[in-house]
């Protein structure tokens, strides 16, 4: 046996088996192991989360994905909007304006019309008013050439006052 034990002192076995001892004993006495298992339940926590957001970071990009693929659909039916939009803004400026030129010209002919009577008002009056002074004057220019009239009009007057009776 002590040659056992020479062999063991001049080989390293020795050394390394203390080496050994002294590192079962730093594991168990600094509870190494579930330390371990702490770093891999991180680690595990850390893969499942990022498959997570795999999953997640998939799914949105399918869901955009989709989106960009209905967007020239989109696009076409905002244009035909806007189209069909602009088509009834012009036609109801359109039939506002026609509206208004109607009304421009009926308020046109009303005024032409009133100023037209006013006109045939005034011309009336005075042609009136001038065939009463022509009337006088020719009743004067009579009466100044021919007095015997002077006394027919009067006679002609008293008849006629003589036929109303008051």
């Amino acid at each position: 046996m002590s040659e056992l034990i020479q062999i063991l002192i001049n080989t390293n076995t020795i050394n390394f088996l203390i080496v050994l001892c002294i590192v079962l004993f730093l594991i168990k006495k600094l509870n190494l192991s579930q330390q371990i298992d702490n770093v891999k339940n991180n680690i595990n926590s850390y893969v499942e989360l990022s498959e997570q957001e795999k999953i997640q970071s998939e799914t949105e990009l399918s869901r955009i994905n989709d989106k960009i693929t209905k967007l020239p659909a989109v696009i076409e039916r905002i244009m035909r909007s806007t189209e069909k939009n602009v088509q009834n803004i012009a036609q109801n400026v359109m039939e506002d304006t026609e509206e208004k030129k109607k009304d421009i010209s009926k308020n046109a002919q009303r005024l032409f019309n009133l100023e037209t009577k006013k006109f045939k008002s005034r011309l009336t009056s005075i042609l009136s008013e001038k065939s009463v002074e022509l009337a006088k004057e020719n009743a004067i220019n009579q009466l100044k050439e021919n007095p015997s009239l002077h006394e027919k009009y009067i006679n002609s007057a008293i008849d006629e006052i003589d036929r109303i009776q008051l």
